[in-house]
């Protein structure tokens, strides 16, 4: 295996963002490849492009091909997202370290997705410390959902990257865990 890149995407990787998040959404997949994680963000070059240029989207490239993505939001402006927006109403009820996220300097962390093929190499955890490297000057912490009906990003993001759970909170009849981590 040759090194892996990790860097902010270019409008160039674009639509590779977007053909690897719609292969991997629930309605694309088996239920044993669900069980695997997936996404349910419906990003177009437009949405990728505003996200990069709000705060940013980290890209992890092998031989020129896409291994992985990671968004990464602002709070202020708010991305449009429904369930980014009850998460985000849902910060002043929940507590980090003795202390509300609103006391925080905080950004969105998500979508995140690994390329089927390069899954148990190691991708998540270099793009979870670029997106560190990336945000330590100007965030305190980094918050992300994810849906009760994919335990294997929660086990992903909690037990292999170390992620804190807060409060779950929902939104409509959709249940999800907040996670944070310091960066």
């Amino acid at each position: 295996m040759s090194s892996i890149i990790v860097r902010q995407a270019e409008p160039k990787d674009y639509s590779a963002i977007i053909e690897l998040q719609n292969a991997n959404t629930p309605d694309q997949l088996t239920e044993e490849e669900k069980k695997q994680g997936f996404v349910v963000s419906s990003m177009t070059e437009e949405t990728l492009d505003d996200i990069n240029k709000n705060l940013g989207v980290l890209v992890a490239i092998e031989d020129g091909k896409l291994a992985g993505f990671v968004c990464l939001a602002t709070t202020n402006p708010l991305p449009g997202h429904p369930v980014v927006k009850a998460m985000y109403e849902s910060f002043p009820q929940q507590i980090f370290n003795d202390r509300k996220l609103p006391e925080y300097r905080v950004f969105i962390y998500g979508p995140v997705l690994v390329n089927s093929n390069w899954r148990g190499k190691g991708i998540l955890k270099k793009l979870f410390s670029a997106v560190k490297d990336f945000t330590k000057k100007n965030y305190d912490l980094g918050a992300a959902f994810i849906n009760d009906k994919n335990p294997h990003s929660l086990s992903a993001h909690v037990e292999g990257l170390g992620m804190v759970p807060l409060n779950p909170f929902n939104y409509k009849d959709e249940a999800f865990q907040l996670v944070v981590f310091i960066v």
